[in-house]
């Protein structure tokens, strides 16, 4: 188990290493956000966040902000980056949580609508044991593997846009020893610059 884990953490390391800007890469090939977010959690797993006869609030909220870079892969659609989010927790529990994830993003060439879609995977690391993940599952942890899904709108300013995302706090099917975890629906403005 430990074995994974390293294998794991030195693997996200590696990602976050080879996606980190130069002064001169981020200035000329990516581009930096800044994200205003607030959001709630379920008190069910992830699969019952999808069915929404199945969605049951929790009594706890979040509001915070993440910072971001990105960059195009080539002269493909996607782009690759990273964020680092700050949610401060109040209700049910009341604790910091950071969300690092690495980013991989698809922009449409003409948006149907939307300005993009995305996905992360990287760590998360809450400042008390969340009390929704203990009430769900008897146990938890601070430390967990973070995941979200995001779909990005466009606002009247094409500088900005209006961001949906579920995420989730999960122990990555084994990957820590405290089998629990935690869902979130998340709403957001963004600024990029």
């Amino acid at each position: 188990m430990a074995r994974h884990r390293g294998a794991m953490l030195c693997s996200i390391a590696v990602i976050l290493a080879t996606t980190m800007p130069s002064a001169a890469v981020a200035h000329d090939h990516g581009h930096w956000a800044i994200s205003a977010l607030g959001g709630t959690l379920t008190t069910g797993s992830w699969h019952e966040a999808i069915n929404p006869g199945k969605i049951d609030l929790a009594d706890t909220y979040m509001n915070g902000g993440a910072v971001s870079w990105e960059r195009p892969i080539g002269r493909s659609r996607m782009h690759i980056g990273i964020e680092a989010q700050l949610l401060a927790h109040a209700g049910r529990q009341d604790h910091f949580e950071l969300n690092v994830p690495v980013v991989l993003r698809y922009v449409p060439d003409t948006p149907p609508g939307l300005t993009s879609v995305a996905a992360g995977l990287g760590l998360s690391y809450a400042s008390k044991i969340p009390q929704v993940e203990i009430d769900r599952n008897g146990a938890s942890q601070r430390l967990f593997v973070y995941w979200m899904a995001e779909v990005e709108l466009p606002l009247a300013n094409p500088d900005r846009s209006a961001v949906l995302r579920r995420q989730h706090r999960s122990d990555g099917y084994g990957l820590f020893d405290v089998d629990a975890g935690s869902t979130g629906f998340v709403f957001g403005l963004r600024h990029r610059f």
